[in-house]
This record gives structure tokens, C-alpha cells and sequence, in this order.
């Protein structure tokens, strides 16, 4: 089969203009392949082959076709190395998201609401820049299982089987106009037959409710060895008419002033009443200072800093991706301070760390000072954190 000519001596291509500049008929000219991208901001990937690699704080994301929403591929940091990755020169981006609202809890489903006059707002928030987010409410149409339980429990399963839950239909054929967001879940074993069914994001925006698909897995030794197998069988309904079950982000919006993500607050108008959201913000560590004094530590060069949680509110739908920490990838702060003095070892207040790497959250963490050696301290030191955002820079290199 035909390849590549490829050896010794034989580099990549030299990287290519992202948005070709030629004009008249000008000479060809060659572009960095290193782009930097201010919080908020976002590169498209122009069609064809490249080398992608994420700095720290960025995102790939993709254009989900369900709800239209810029949907996060990977996140930034060790986990993803170079990608290879094919756009189509609209539907992948690479996104500087720190600062940023992501998403939005619902705290409270609220009742009473219709979907045409239904609203979002953002008020008291400081923005970088003058874009603030934007946000789609979708309202009832979430799925729950009739009965509280499986139709059929089936039996003779060696693993779980498959549980195949239709999305539900777009805007444009939607009866609500906005579409919606797909529901998912799996199934609970023992001993060969379904107990019951966990749903991992009850959905929004169903017209109605879907038929759903329960098949063996391929991988289940029962299916592999022709044992019998009874098929279970689920059967749903709709809930929540009414309330709000799902948010959509329309648009991130510009980042949030640093130390000043929390002021952000989201008000739900329309014909009901008592919904409430909470914003969620991608943000990372920018600073780190002693603000309690801490005595005793060892005479090492520095005390280590990390963080703990960081997640999202769960909000009042407790079966969603967000609520079960599954919809992006956390990063623990990595920070050192200073370590004062020399017979008594101190870190004092106002004392600024060194971040060596902010971490990546959807929530504000809790530090953690760790003494790197000798015997524990006699008065711990506390941290206070100022969350924010940060510049990045990606690399796209032009792939064979």
C-alpha cells in the first residue's frame, strides 16, 4: 500500500498559515505552530490532519450535534501528550476556558416554568471583557423509570448488558424549539438478573418518553458460551414537568475578574417559581499565601502545597454526569513556600507561594500544606487560595 516517504533527515512540513494571509497574489509565508490563547479564548481547528498538544490549562472540545453545545474532548496537562487529530475546519476547537462559565447547577428545579418564557440572567459579576456567558434553560421532559423499577428483570447475565436510551429529538423537531440533552444510565446486577437501573443524567426536554434498548454485552462469557439469557427490560416515563432540568451554555462568555469568581450569579425568570442555579467556572490556582502563621517546621527549602475537591456543586438533579464527577478531568494544585528562619522555622503570614502548577477545577479547592520532612510542625500554617484564570499556548502542527 502506498506511504508516506518518511526517513532520516525528513521532517514534518513547515507549519502553514492558520488563515492564509496571501492576498494579490502575494508570496507564500509560514507560520508559527505555537499559539498562545488568552483566557476565554478559543482556536478553531482548520480542516485537515495535525499534531495537537494541549498546554495546562486548555480543553479540546467538539460541537455536540444533540444540544449544540461545545461538548470537552480532553483537557490539558500529562494525561493527553500529542494528539492526532482530522477537523472538518468548524466542529473542534481548542479553548483557554480558566475563568469561564462551563456550565450551571441547578440548585433548585423550581415549578410552574414553560419553556417559551422562560430565562436566564446574569447579574453581579466583574468580567474581563464586556461578553458575559449566555445560557438555554430547558424545561421537564427528564425520564425516570415506571414503576421506579425494571419492567423485567431478566436473567442468566454473566456482566451488565447494555443499555441503549435514545436522545431527544433537536430543535427543529422538537415541540419544546430547543431540543434537549440525552438521558443515560446502567443497569444493576446480581447474581444474573437486573435489580434495578441507576440513571447517571435523567435528561432534559423528552417530548415524550423514548423507547429504550437492553442488550447482552458482546463481552458477557454467558453471551460467548450460548447460555441462556433472558432479556430484561426497561420501560420510562416523563418527570419534572415544570422545573428545570437542564442548562445549556450558549456561549462561555468572557473569564471572570480573578477572585472574583464567585460573584457571578445566575436569576431565572418567567411564569415560575423558586428555580435557582448556581454557576459553574473553570478555574485554576493563580496565587498562593500563608494567612495563617505556622511554627515549627523543618528547615527544608520549601513546604509543599497541594489541594483537595475542587468539584462542582451537585445541585438539586443529584443523576448527572457533574454530580458523579464524570464530566471532565480534575488536576490537584502543585505549589512550594518558603520555609523562614533557622532555629525556629516559620512561615509567616502574607507569605506568597510558588505555583508550579495551578491545577485545573470546576470548583474552589481546600489547600493542603505538606512538610516535606523532619517532625511536624507545632502550629500548622493555613493557605488561602485566589482562584482565576490564566494564559495558555497550544501547539498545531500540520500532520502527513
Amino acid at each position: 500500500m502506498p506511504s508516506y516517504i518518511s526517513g532520516p533527515g525528513l521532517g514534518l512540513s513547515l507549519p502553514q498559515s492558520l488563515y492564509p494571509s496571501e492576498l494579490q497574489n502575494a508570496p507564500y509565508d509560514f507560520s508559527n505552530n505555537k499559539n498562545t490563547l488568552a483566557p476565554g479564548t478559543a482556536l478553531q481547528v482548520p480542516a485537515g490532519d495535525w499534531y495537537l498538544s494541549l498546554g495546562m490549562y486548555l480543553v479540546l472540545q467538539y460541537l455536540d450535534p444533540v444540544t449544540n453545545q461545545w461538548t470537552t474532548a480532553a483537557s490539558g496537562g500529562w494525561e493527553t501528550g500529542v494528539m492526532h487529530v482530522t477537523s472538518d475546519g468548524f466542529n473542534l476547537r481548542v479553548a483557554n476556558l480558566t475563568g469561564c462559565v462551563v456550565a450551571a447547577s441547578i440548585t433548585n428545579a423550581g415549578s410552574g416554568y414553560a419553556q417559551a418564557t422562560t430565562t436566564i440572567t446574569v447579574t453581579s459579576v466583574a468580567l474581563q471583557g464586556n461578553s458575559a456567558p449566555t445560557f438555554l434553560p430547558i424545561v421537564g421532559g427528564a425520564l425516570v423509570a415506571s414503576g421506579g423499577t425494571l419492567a423485567a428483570n431478566g436473567a442468566g447475565y454473566g456482566i451488565n448488558p447494555l443499555v441503549f436510551i435514545p436522545a431527544p429529538p433537536p430543535a427543529s423537531n422538537n415541540a419544546n424549539g430547543v431540543g434537549g440533552i440525552p438521558a443515560n444510565g446502567y443497569p444493576v446486577l446480581s447474581s444474573g438478573t437486573l435489580t434495578g437501573f441507576t440513571f447517571t443524567n435523567q435528561g432534559a426536554g423528552y417530548p415524550s418518553a423514548p423507547p429504550i434498548v437492553i442488550l447482552p454485552s458482546p463481552f458477557d462469557p454467558n453471551f460467548l458460551a450460548g447460555s441462556s439469557i433472558t432479556l430484561a427490560s426497561l420501560v420510562v416515563t416523563l418527570t419534572a414537568s415544570g422545573s428545570i432540568t437542564g442548562v445549556i451554555v450558549t456561549n462561555n462568555g468572557a473569564p471572570l475578574a480573578n477572585a472574583s469568581l464567585a460573584n457571578i450569579t445566575l436569576t431565572v425568570g418567567g411564569a415560575g417559581s423558586a428555580a435557582s442555579l448556581t454557576a459553574v467556572v473553570m478555574q485554576t490556582v493563580v496565587s498562593a499565601t500563608v494567612s495563617g502563621v505556622g511554627v515549627g517546621y523543618s528547615s527544608t527549602t520549601f513546604a509543599g502545597i497541594t489541594s483537595v475537591g475542587g468539584v462542582p456543586p451537585a445541585g438539586a438533579i443529584a443523576a448527572t454526569s457533574d454530580s458523579f464527577g464524570l464530566s471532565w478531568k480534575p488536576r490537584p494544585l502543585q505549589a512550594g513556600i518558603q520555609v523562614a528562619g533557622t532555629a525556629t522555622t516559620t512561615l509567616t503570614s502574607g507569605q506568597a507561594a510558588t505555583i508550579f502548577d495551578g491545577g485545573l477545577f470546576e470548583g474552589v479547592p481546600s489547600p493542603a500544606l505538606l512538610p516535606l520532612s523532619g517532625t511536624a510542625p507545632s502550629t500548622l500554617a493555613t493557605i488561602a487560595l485566589v482562584m482565576g484564570s490564566r494564559p495558555d499556548i497550544t501547539i498545531l502542527q500540520p500532520a502527513p
